[in-house]
């Protein structure tokens, strides 16, 4: 069986746009001046939110607004968000089709 190749960034929704500010984002990190956002956000120390040159990261998106950058995340920080959302509240209405 042929394994899938996995799409393009811009297949996956990485335009140029994304591509050009990752671009720019790589040489603070690589000059040892990137800190991750999210690790601010939350209250850590700039030490605990450097982002090591060489390492992992990611450009993190707004979590609640997907089109805008909030800047350079640990890689670890940025993958991790799904578990961090609230879950999804379902109707506690019963649907009209089911039996009681």
């Amino acid at each position: 069986m042929p394994s899938k190749a996995r799409p393009t960034s811009a297949q996956r929704g990485y335009d140029h746009k994304h591509q050009k500010l990752r671009k720019r984002e790589a040489r603070k990190v690589e000059a040892g001046l990137a800190h991750c956002w999210r690790c601010l956000s939350e209250g850590k120390s700039k030490e605990e939110a450097w982002i090591e040159p060489g390492s992992a990261w990611d450009l993190g998106h707004d979590d609640k607004d997907r089109t805008m950058y909030r800047g350079p995340e640990h890689a670890r920080c940025n993958r991790s968000t799904t578990s961090r959302r609230p879950s999804r509240k379902r109707p506690s209405e019963t649907h009209p089709g089911l039996i009681p």
